[in-house]
């Protein structure tokens, strides 16, 4: 890639935006392939993340700082308000309508226990407030699944707002506090110090939870700063050559597309990692500053590339919830390159259709509107939906709350027949005439029925050992409970046991990771680290701690790293189970293996909620389906103080097991017992722990 030689003709000018002399021709186009990078990611990235994020909130923040830096520098009233409603009208038309239609999806095809949650979503995202509702509920960005929520990626779009308000005030105050001809000198002294701060910010929270830090406005302020700085210093750049702009420009492509396939964003962004888009982005703007016959203006200015960067932004709005319906309405985990391509389809019709027939009539009458206008109507639109959707969610919360009070109180009066004791041999046949027409907990409430608590429990973002303890202030033994989230949805449980016999118990738990040397699978580099970490400072623990008892459980779903041979699995999981017990600082502490729940699908819950009661036939699998061997008894056998304890035929009938049992649903998701059921397991768990441990 070399430059025209000198006397050369340069190329044919192409056209500007001849209303904006301060236009960089290049942002359109950088713009829509950072979206609709994002958009190609989700549909046939496997998850992973394309950097494309990033670089639009480079974008934006230049844009919006080269703006207010100019206002600032002439002396003119920034005008926060009138600011806002531009920027109101140009993201809310296409944003309300596509929550409203995702709104429609989630009570058509989505199961009904995740209303309550997607309708708080759907509120987040109106109020631009979806990132912080993901860091509340703990949802890790990831691939599309028939779990996921169909407004995550409003993230994004809630941190640009966020900026949007914030931003102009911010800029307002330095100007009220400078002159206008030391304008920009201040605004890029603390537009330089807040990077800074949040870059740090960024990185720090990164190493310690990047799950939050990938949706913390903080962390990620730096990147929108980083555009400001750039749109501050660009008018005083140097000239460039030619050849020079052809390389900067050609380099900066190159990083922002190759940034997903590069670097594992989900696990490192927005920390340093982050500052490869971003740079790459930033040295395609650098390169502009009019056209060249080779650079890469020539690709942004394409027609093709023009027309995508037109329909980028409802584009990247409607593929997500048309992508998760997809699944849900087959009944996948994950797209097919054939899926996908069909959902990339209707996502560019309605794309179009949204652009042409919704957000371009808008624009064209912006200046007919007026400022006030521009502003309160797109308020108003969103107050409406915002207050439709939030009594929806209040009605589905009241039925919630009630039917987990119910089911607490079932369970608290030892109802007969319910759940567990509905297999009970001593009771068969158990009958309830009371529980004829009973079903808890309640669908909607699926998701909340949990005893989980976060004082004892580690993320795949962290390798902390986390422990929390229940029972007696002065007990009389000392258990240790610990294990993948299987362990701790018996918390409940290990709590009125407990209480029950004067013990305490420490309970520690680690998303998708279990006490055992061997290597596990998990979905990232970074998550199989901080597996490994979480299981060190474990047998570190154990070794170091006198503990009358070490119960251990784990996922009958859990799995090795790929790396291990097919053919010595069981041997390399046995082994290394056996090896992580031996740490305990007394060999004759008995280790109590207890063998996992039955293991549904996830489409069981939608299942359950089309047979209620009846989906004790219609939903049930073969006993051999639904109990995989996780090789914990095998372990116990090779450990001369291990026990097992089995409870399956407490939630599995002879021949199958059902996702109902007793008037109870089993599972909250198919995988982890809902508290209602696994409180019901406490008459027969109790017992056997305590003939082990007391003798």
């Amino acid at each position: 890639m070399t430059s025209p030689p000198p006397g050369a003709p340069s190329a044919p000018p192409r056209p500007a935006r001849a209303e904006n002399p301060n236009w960089v021709s290049e942002i359109d186009g950088l713009r829509g392939i950072a979206l609709t990078l994002v958009v190609v990611f989700h549909l046939f990235g496997q998850g992973r993340v394309s950097g494309g994020v990033d670089v639009f909130l480079f974008v934006s923040g230049f844009l919006l700082t080269a703006s207010l830096a100019r206002a600032a520098a002439r002396g003119e009233r920034i005008g926060p308000a009138r600011r806002y409603g531009r920027m109101l009208l140009r993201l809310t038309p296409a944003a309300l309508l596509v929550l409203v239609a995702t709104g429609g999806i989630v009570l058509l095809v989505l199961p009904e226990h995740t209303w309550i949650q997607n309708g708080t979503e759907l509120v987040a995202s109106a109020l631009f407030l979806e990132n912080q509702e993901l860091i509340r509920s703990q949802l890790a960005y990831g691939a599309a699944g028939p779990g996921t929520s169909p407004f995550q990626h409003f993230w994004s779009l809630s941190i640009q707002g966020q900026y949007f308000l914030l931003w102009p005030l911010a800029v307002a105050l330095v100007a009220l506090l400078v002159r206008p001809r030391s304008a920009r000198r201040a605004l890029a002294l603390v537009t330089g110090a807040l990077a800074l701060a949040s870059l740090a910010w960024a990185v720090w929270l990164n190493g310690r939870d990047a799950d939050v830090a990938y949706f913390d406005s903080a962390a990620r302020f730096w990147e929108f700063a980083a555009g400001g700085l750039l749109a501050i210093a660009y008018r005083r750049r140097p000239a460039l050559r030619d050849g020079l702009r052809v390389v900067l420009g050609w380099t900066g492509l190159a990083l922002v597309l190759a940034s997903g396939i590069l670097i594992d964003g989900a696990a490192s962004y927005p920390g340093l990692p982050a500052l490869v888009p971003i740079g790459g982005a930033a040295l395609v703007i650098l390169a502009s500053g009019g056209p060249t016959r080779l650079g890469a203006d020539r690709v942004l200015e394409l027609r093709p590339v023009r027309f995508v960067a037109r329909i980028s932004y409802p584009l990247y709005l409607w593929h997500w919830p048309i992508l998760i319906a997809y699944l849900a309405v087959r009944e996948r985990d994950a797209v097919g390159p054939v899926g996908a391509a069909g959902v990339l389809l209707l996502a560019v019709l309605l794309a179009v259709a949204t652009q042409r027939l919704l957000v371009e009539p808008i624009l064209a009458r912006r200046a007919v509107l007026g400022p006030r206008r521009s502003l309160l109507l797109p308020v108003g639109a969103a107050t409406v939906v915002v207050l439709t959707a939030s009594l929806g969610v209040g009605a589905q919360a009241a039925e919630r709350d009630r039917a987990i009070a119910a089911a607490e109180a079932l369970a608290s009066g030892r109802a007969a027949c319910l759940g567990a004791a509905s297999l009970d041999p001593e009771l068969d046949p158990c009958v309830n005439p009371d529980l004829e027409d009973v079903l808890v907990p309640a669908i909607a409430g699926l998701p909340a029925d949990d005893d989980n608590r976060i004082d004892c429990w580690a993320r795949d973002d962290t390798a902390e050992l986390k422990i929390c303890t229940v029972g007696a202030d002065e007990p009389g033994r000392r258990l240790l409970a610990i294990g993948d989230s299987h362990n701790n949805t018996l918390l409940g449980v290990y709590e009125r046991i407990a209480e029950t016999y004067g013990w305490s118990i420490d309970v520690a738990g680690h998303s998708g990771c279990y006490l055992t040397t061997a290597p596990q699978r998990k979905a990232s580099e970074k998550a199989a680290e901080n597996c490994a970490g979480w299981v060190d400072a474990a047998t570190a623990h154990i070794a170091a701690t006198e503990y009358d008892a070490i119960i251990v459980t784990q996922s009958r779903r859990a799995r090795l790293d790929d790396a291990v041979p097919e053919d010595q699995i069981g041997e390399v999981r046995v082994d290394g189970m056996v090896e992580a017990w031996s740490h305990r600082l007394d060999p004759a502490t008995p280790v109590i293996a207890i063998e996992d729940n039955p293991i549904f699908a996830r489409q069981v819950i939608a299942c359950v909620e089309e047979h209620g009661l009846g989906a004790d036939r219609e939903c049930a699998l073969p006993r051999a389906e639904a109990l995989p061997d996780a090789g914990i008894a095998d372990a116990a056998d090779d450990d001369p103080n291990a026990h097992v304890i089995d409870l399956t035929d407490y939630m599995c009938g002879p021949d199958t097991c059902s996702p109902v049992v007793g008037n109870v649903i089993l599972t909250r998701d198919g995988r982890h017992l809902t508290a209602t059921f696994a409180h019901t397991l406490t008459p027969y768990l109790g017992p056997r722990l305590r003939e082990i441990v007391e003798g």
